[in-house]
Formats: C-alpha cells, structure tokens, sequence
C-alpha cells in the first residue's frame, strides 16, 4: 500500500455506531472494498472479517472491541479515512463510547427491518454529548419485511437533530435494485449513474422537496432566496447540507444493503463530504477553556483512547493526535500521571495489522508501544503545554462479581492476568472491597465479564471462578447506651492485668462512621494508656454483635476508668475498651445496615410499567422520570441487596432494550423482617465454621 497522505484537509475520522445485529462490521467491510483498501469484503458469518479477529468475535460473530483501519480513498481526492467499527451489544459499548470522544464524526448504522434500538440511542446520546456530526445508514434494504420509510420515522425518536432523506432505496427486500442520490436526481446500480425510473420519479421529486426546504431552513441567505425562487441549485444544496450536518442541524439519512455493495459507495462519499476534517470539527478544549487548533506546528496534544495488547508488539496505546506533529524519539508528558513519555515508533492501524509511519499530524490515529503507565481516557502533550487536554471520562461498570482462582496456587497469575484484561478494557474494574475481603471483577454486564474470564482462559491459561459478591452490610446502635463499664481483673500470682474504662455511645447521622472522643479527667485512666482503650474499640467494631458486620455511626466517649500503679497495661486497657464497647453496642439497641444505590435506569415506553412494578418489589424509591427520545428514565433509590442480578433481570423485562447505571448512595436501616434473615444466616454460617 502507498504511504498515507498527511493533509489536515483530506482527513476524516469516524466511527460506525449503532445496535448489534445492525451490520456495522459488514458496512465497515464495504466501505473498506469500495475505497480498495481491500480486494475482497470479508464476512463475519464465514470468520475472516479483517475487523472482527479474536477468537471470541469469531464464536461469537459479534464486534466485542472497536477495530481501527486507516485507509486511502483515492477515488475522492486522496483523503486518508480512520474508520473505528465499534460494538453494538451494551455490554461493550463502553468501548466505542470512548472512541466518540477521539473522532470528528459518526455514521449511525440501524436495521431496515428493525430501525432504531437501545445500542442506537445509547451510541446517539455519546455522540451528542460529544458534539460531533452524525450520518445515518439504513442497512439491509434486501431483506425480507425491509421497510425504510418506518426505520427513517423511528430516526425521530432519538431526540436533538432533524433526519433528512438524502436517498431513497430503488425497491425494497429482493426487488431492491440500487438507490436514488437526492442531491444529484440520480439512481446508482452497480457503480453506474442512471436516470430515475419512472415509476419512482414522484417519490424521488417529493422527498428532494422534503430535503431543500430542509437545508434552506438552516441558512438564512438560502431560505430567502428558496422563498422567492422555490428552487435551490445542486451547489446551494450541498453547500448548505454540509453546513447543516456540521453545525449539527441536520442528520442526512442514506440507505442500502451492505452485503451486496448497494449504496455504499454513495455512504463513502457522503462521509468525505459532510463529515469534518480535523480543522471543520468542533474544536478540542484544553484545561484553560480554549480551543485547541489542528495544527502541525502547534504544541502536541493528543488523547489515548483505546490499549490493546499486540501478541508481537506488546502494550499498544492508540492515540488520536489534536495538536503538533509527532515523531519517533519525541519525549512527552502524560497529562493524568505527569510522567514523561519516550515516543518509539508510530503505527499505523489495519485491523489486526499495522504498518509504521514515519511521523502524525492532527486527525491522524496512530499507535505507540510500551508506553508504560500511560492508560485509555489519558492525555499526552508537549512538556511545555500550559494547557492540556481533560482526560476523557471513562463508562461506570454496573456489575460485580467476586473473582477467585479455581486452583489455589494460581491467585498471583490469576491477578496479574486479570490487571492485563483491565488495562486493555477500561470499562473493566478489579478492587478489592475492604469490608468484605472479596476481589470484585466489574463491567458492563454479565456476558461482559464472562467473555474476560474466557479470555483470561485463553490467553493466559489460568481459569478462575465467580461469585456474587457480599454485600457489605454495617451494624450501628439506634439510641444513647451510657457510663457502660468495661473491666479487665486477672491476677495469676504475679503481675496481674488490671484496667476499668467507663464509656458512653452515642448514634452519629449516617455516614459518619467511627468516632472515639477522649474525656478523661484527673488521671483517671494514664494519658499514655488512652489510646489502647480506644485501639480495643476499634478493633471491636469491626465485628458487630448481630451479624458480624462493622459497627459505624457512632461517637465513643470515654468518661472514666480506673488503673493499677503496677498492674495496668496497654493490653489491659485495650482489652476493657474492647468489652466495654461490646456491651454498649449492646445497651444502644443495635440494628443492620444495608448501602443503598443510586440507580438511573432506562427502558421503552411501552416497558416502563413492568419496570416500575420490578423496582418496587425490589424495595426501591423511585426519585422521579424524565423522557428521552423514545424511552423513559427511572431515577431510584435501591438496596444493593436487590440490585446484585438486575442486569439479567432487566434485559428479561425489556427484551434487551433496557440500561441501567448505579452508584452508592448511602446506607439505611434495614427493615425488621430482612433484618431477621440476615442475622440468623450469619448465626448459621458461625454455627457451620465450628
């Protein structure tokens, strides 16, 4: 392949964004044989996609991780496209939705049989968080019950921009035979311009009408002049469409059959020609509010959005360059650590190949090994940067599970596997969770963290096992326990142990967790002998009387005690404090504890009365409801408890078209009935353990 050009102008990065099934990878395909990147499309179906390459794509025959290909087209002025194919199925999104902060554009990809689902909206709302322009592709006009006029109606119910038919499909299912170019009054077949059929013209001629009065009405100076003329010409058309797409105004709307190369090369060139190069896009910001110009001679800036582990390279760290030019042997910082980075060579990316290049200028997508410490969502920029990119906010994981090693010798492989995993995919977390001890893998969904346990299988030959976490409950007293004693008499022949402490507990809001407050008096209890009392509180709390669990929310005073010249210790007095503290748990009248999340949950209008009703025998508060676009969102207040599998269950209610995110909130009381099941279980686990 000839060296890629380096034009800022002839430069364009997007991504193909939408539901899984949609044809995203076969559309990506297409595009990549319609520019002659590649001599034949590759199938997904047959497994030699040269975008899908795992293994687990493979089985699986959906896009798990977005797949980047650089490519000429030099049938359009030489532009250099970066196409990223990202998934479509909510468990990996969180990858693609990381990329839309990197790129300059979108080609939303919906089914002609089944129009706009929850991956579609998901995907739109990034990309309109982000602010960059959208296209729109109807895929699979030759299937059977294809119906492009429904899926363009269901484009409506996104929200935000208008949609505008720039073609029309020349049929429809298997009499599909090529579309119609509404700018140019044109029907395309096999590659070749022709005239309109007759028996199409009228549809044709009214939905160019629909597509002028569209742009007119984005432009002043065009509205006027369609306003006295009627009519706008082919230049005025696609002067104001391009405006149009990359104010945001409009989303154009094409249409074809990716299988069979229907449309595409329309697709292709509407993406060269509405879509932004790096200098039209809504510019970057750095840290001081400002925009960050494309250009070459700038300071460098670039952002991280995706790592990858190479079997030949190693740590790959893909990055988009915004400002300045980089090469081999530059010396950078990264913005989230402050470290400095050694520049080795730039890749360029082809699927699961790449090539080097010898430098990249702004829009360009290259790749740089072995930047050690350098992660998805950073920042890299020139040393001297007075402003730096904000590093991207990188998707919240909605499901836990705890994660141990199925062979007891394989826990250290196991975690610095799994470290790997989590480096490459961001959307993943792997902590450990202090109250309870256990190693919570989290993601996206449940088949998200299935597929990284397979991986880890694959790749590193450890197999672990999963859980569903504990969770972490807390025991805190519900009324005042006063001047409670707490005494350590032993006399063996010897030097004895001796230590009383008085102490008063006293409930604190919720949140405030632990506070030990020092009031003795006179001496009393030896200054020095003080914080043993307090060190046996501590340690008492991190075992409740009820259910085990940490006692929290509550003020320790210690009033008074009493001490032995000889036979007072530190011992003594921590262990008095620790009995001491016990026994006024147990005079405060203890109760359970249970955190309570903030979820935001989205589903279709016509689901949200049986998701409702879920919640509410979940024991949740639901806070309140907002419409967007054709689904509502349920904020709710929930125990963790009843949230621990609500990923499956949603996906039950909705049919896969729902979407949850939820974060700690705080913690409540648990009520009585619960309460009781809780403590008898852990009576009998206590019970079981001997």
């Amino acid at each position: 392949m000839k060296e890629l050009g380096n034009e800022v102008a002839n430069t364009r990065n997007f991504a193909l964004i939408g539901h899984t099934g949609g044809g995203k990878t076969t559309l990506a395909e297409a595009l990549l044989f319609a520019a002659g990147a590649i001599t034949a499309p590759g199938s997904v179906a047959e497994g030699n996609s040269h975008l899908d390459t795992t293994p687990e794509e493979k089985e699986r025959q959906h896009t798990l991780s977005s797949s980047i290909y650089t490519f000429n087209h030099p049938h359009h002025d030489g532009f250099r496209l970066t196409l990223v194919d990202t998934p479509g199925d909510p468990n990996f999104q969180g990858d693609g939705q990381i990329a839309l902060h990197a790129l300059d554009g979108a080609l939303l990809v919906l089914s002609a049989v089944d129009g706009v689902q929850v991956g579609s909206e998901s995907m739109w709302q990034v990309a309109e968080q982000v602010g960059i322009p959208v296209l729109a592709f109807v895929n699979g006009m030759d299937r059977d019950r294809a119906d492009f006029s429904a899926a363009f109606e269901s484009l409506k119910t996104l929200g935000g921009l208008k949609p505008v038919r720039i073609a029309l499909p020349a049929g429809e299912g298997p009499k599909l035979k090529g579309v119609i170019d509404l700018c140019a009054m044109q029907l395309w077949t096999n590659g070749e311009a022709g005239a309109i059929p007759a028996e199409l013209a009228e549809e044709a001629r009214a939905a160019r009408t629909e597509l002028v009065e569209a742009v007119a009405e984005c432009d002043d100076a065009l509205l006027e002049k369609y306003l006295e003329a009627g009519e706008l010409d082919d230049e005025e058309i696609h002067r104001g469409l391009i405006k149009a797409t990359r104010t945001r105004a409009l989303l154009p709307v094409l249409c074809g059959a990716a299988s069979t190369l229907v449309g595409v090369a329309n697709a292709l060139g509407a993406i060269c020609t509405l879509l932004p190069s790096p200098e039209q896009r809504p510019p970057f910001m750095g840290s001081d509010g400002a925009p960050v110009a494309a250009d070459p001679k700038a300071e460098f800036s670039a952002r991280v959005f995706k790592t990858s582990i190479d079997r030949y390279a190693g740590k790959l760290s893909v990055l988009r360059v915004v400002s300045g030019t980089l090469q081999e042997g530059a010396t950078l910082l990264d913005t989230t650590s402050g470290a400095k980075q050694r520049i080795g060579k730039l890749l360029t990316l082809r699927g699961g190949e790449h090539e080097d290049v010898a430098t990249a200028t702004p829009g360009e997508v290259v790749a740089v090994a072995k930047l050690k410490d350098v992660h998805t969502g950073d920042s890299l920029h020139a040393e001297k940067c007075d402003a730096p990119l904000p590093p991207i906010a990188l998707p919240h994981g909605v499901l836990s599970y705890a994660v141990t090693a199925k062979s007891k010798g394989d826990e250290d492989k196991l975690f610095s596997s799994l470290g790997k995993l989590v480096e490459e995919d961001p959307t993943l977390q792997l902590g450990r969770d202090p109250s309870t001890g256990e190693f919570l893998l989290t993601g996206m969904g449940e088949l998200h963290i299935r597929i990284t346990v397979a991986r880890l299988l694959r790749l590193y030959e450890v197999e672990a096992e999963l859980k569903t976490p504990k969770v972490p409950y807390r025991e805190t007293i519900t009324r005042r326990a006063e001047n409670v004693e707490g005494k350590l008499k032993k006399q063996s022949g010897g030097k004895g142990m001796f230590g009383v402490c008085y102490l008063t507990l006293e409930p604190l809001p919720r949140g405030e967790g632990f506070v030990f407050s020092d009031e003795i008096a006179g001496g009393a209890i030896p200054r020095n002998l003080i914080p043993a009392v307090e060190k046996g509180c501590v340690e008492a709390a991190l075992a409740g009387p009820l259910a085990g669990y940490p006692v929290v929310d509550l003020k320790v005073r210690c009033t008074d005690g009493k001490h032995h010249s000889v036979d007072s210790n530190e011992m003594a007095f921590k262990l008095a404090g620790s009995f001491g503290f016990k026994e006024a748990v147990m005079q405060g009248r203890p109760t359970l504890l249970e955190p309570v999340m903030n979820a935001q949950i989205t589903a279709p209008d016509d689901h949200l009365g049986d998701v409702m009703g879920d919640l509410s025998s979940r024991r949740g508060r639901v806070q309140g409801t907002e419409v967007r676009g054709g689904s509502q969102v349920i904020r709710a207040q929930v125990p963790m408890a009843e949230m621990l599998e609500y990923a499956s269950a949603l996906t039950s209610l909705t049919g896969g078209k729902g979407a949850f995110h939820m974060e700690f909130a705080h913690y409540d009381e648990v009520p009585s009935s619960e309460r009781d099941k809780l403590i008898e279980a852990a009576k009998k686990t206590r019970e079981e353990s001997g």
